[in-house]
Formats: structure tokens, sequence, C-alpha cells
């Protein structure tokens, strides 16, 4: 397989890469545990499935507003105690008013450029969580599902010499990762061996390299008994 580096930010592209991908490494979009990419972007798990298959999703489901990313946020970050943030918490922390606070997840509100940062830093998701699109979001979400799919698949075929673990660094936290652990593991323990060397395809290697090295006028000469000899075969 000749996978193409899908080109960054594109979700069709990447949609179409995923899928490709699949049937080499024996799974299926279920198997994928889409649950961190949820979490990553705030778009439901069972919107980026409904991608993954081709079906046709509603512009609303996958954009979702400003104060349903927030409410997102509230739903599924906790504070260290393992309790939800409370809004009067969240309002000491980036140093608002409890009023302004309800004003932003209540929609009455909107924020500025800062605001939207600091909410981003508090709650620690990716910049632009708040404002990125869709489908800007999901492309960079899917790309970590993306590269560990390529190197499984990789590890699976014939090519373990050839991979560059460009997901090495990048790895979605999924079941997938379990699978790459187990699929290197099986390669470093049961290395595939180098195929012996023909013993002719050496001597003409060399030979090759001899009559490279020649000067030029002797070089030419020897070519042209070479083509005499080859003629008369």
């Amino acid at each position: 397989m000749n996978a193409v580096d899908p080109p960054p930010d594109d979700l069709a592209a990447l949609i179409t890469a995923i899928n490709d991908l699949l049937p080499a490494t024996a799974m299926t979009h279920e198997d994928l545990e889409l649950d961190s990419v949820a979490r990553r972007t705030g778009i439901p798990e069972h919107v980026v499935l409904a991608l993954l298959r081709g079906e046709q999703v509603p512009d609303d489901r996958l954009n979702p507003g400003f104060t349903d990313r927030l409410a997102f946020l509230l739903e599924t970050r906790r504070a260290p105690d393992g309790k939800p943030y409370k809004q009067t918490r969240i309002a000491e922390a980036l140093g608002l008013s409890r009023g302004m606070v309800s004003a932003l997840f209540s929609g009455n509100r909107e924020a500025g450029r800062a605001v939207t940062a600091a909410l981003e830093e508090f709650f620690d998701v990716d910049p632009g969580f708040l404002s990125t699109s869709g489908r800007r979001a999901l492309a960079r979400a899917l790309r970590p599902v993306y590269a560990s799919l390529l190197a499984l698949s990789t590890l699976r075929g014939e090519r373990v010499s050839h991979l560059a673990m460009r997901s090495s660094a990048d790895v979605a936290d999924i079941r997938l990762a379990g699978q790459l652990q187990e699929a290197l593991a099986a390669v470093l323990a049961h290395p595939v061996p180098e195929p012996e060397p023909d013993p002719q395809e050496r001597e003409l290697r060399e030979i090759t390299d001899r009559v490279r090295a020649l000067a030029p006028s002797s070089r030419t000469r020897l070519l042209g008994r070479i083509r005499g000899l080859l003629g008369q075969s």
C-alpha cells in the first residue's frame, strides 16, 4: 500500500485515508473508540462516526456554537477534587465577575479573544477549541488516528524496514495505541531475516563498480567488447 499523506486540515482527504487503511489493519470504525476525538473537539462521538461512514451531517451538528462548547467543557472536565467546575471558580481564575461568566455561559455576552484564550487555557484544551471550525478541529484530532493506522498497517505488512515511525510522537489515545505496541513488539521479537545476496548479483555489482572506475577511454573500449559478446550470445 502506498499511502499518500493527506494535506493538513483537509478533513475529506483524511477520512478517505483512514477508510483506506482500515482493511489493512483488520479494524472497523467501531474499533477506533472515537471518544478521545470527541473530547478534543467537542463534537459528539456519533457525529464523528457518521462522518467516517460517509453520512451527511448537518452543519449545526458539525459546528457547535460557543455556548455549546462551553457547556461541553463543563460536562467533560473536572476540578482537581473530581467535581464539576463552578462558575465562581472560573470567574476567580480568569479575573472576571461572576455575572460576566454567567452571561458567557448563557450566551448573553460574547467573549473577546483574550477571554476566549483564557477559557481554553483554564480548561486545558487546544488553542482554538472555542472558535475553530468543526471540520478543521476534526481534521487535527483525527490525524493521530490516521498516523496510528498507517504505522499499524506498515508493521503488519512487508515494509517494516521502511517504516519511518511518523506516528511515534503523536499516537491517539485509543485502542489503536495498544495494537501498535503489540505489532511492534512482535516485529522486534521476530525480526524478518535479511535474504542472502545472490552471488552472481554481488559479482555483477562489483564488476559494474570497477568499470565505472576506469578511465573514459578504457571504459569505452571495454563496453564495446561487452556489446560484441552480448551480440554473439
